[in-house]
């Protein structure tokens, strides 16, 4: 892309005052997201719950603590790859689509952030 398309780009997403705030709350749910579970992992010895399944002989498993710094990165991951995907959209005139993607990034983060820490209140009671 040149410098041109960048600035159309750009032009576009700040021009569309909805999408800018969705993308806003998208940022913002993945900062507070990543920053409760970063701020959850406690550093151990001993290995800790790290899975839950309904599958298998056991119920929980077990694993280093190291683990569990991945949902920390899914979150980094899924903000910054979301974001690039609305504005992408955005620019090919697909705004309900993202629009869609938004509100379903906020919902996943949702989800993912009560599975974390129930996962986490395991790990390190």
């Amino acid at each position: 892309m040149s410098r041109e398309d960048i600035k159309l780009s750009i032009k576009r997403v700040m021009t569309d005052r909805p999408f800018l705030l969705l993308l806003a709350a998208v940022i913002v749910s993945g900062v507070v997201y990543t920053a409760i579970t970063g701020f959850s992992l406690q550093v151990r010895d001993a290995q800790v719950y790290s899975r839950v399944s309904a599958f298998g002989e056991q119920h929980f498993y077990k694993d280093h603590w190291q683990y569990l710094a991945g949902f920390a990165l899914f979150g980094a991951a899924v903000t910054t790859i979301h974001t690039m995907l609305m504005i992408k959209l955005h620019n090919l005139e697909r705004r309900q689509t993202a629009l869609l993607l938004g509100y379903a990034t906020i919902v996943i983060f949702v989800i993912s952030l009560g599975y974390a820490l129930s996962i986490m209140r395991l790990a390190f009671r």
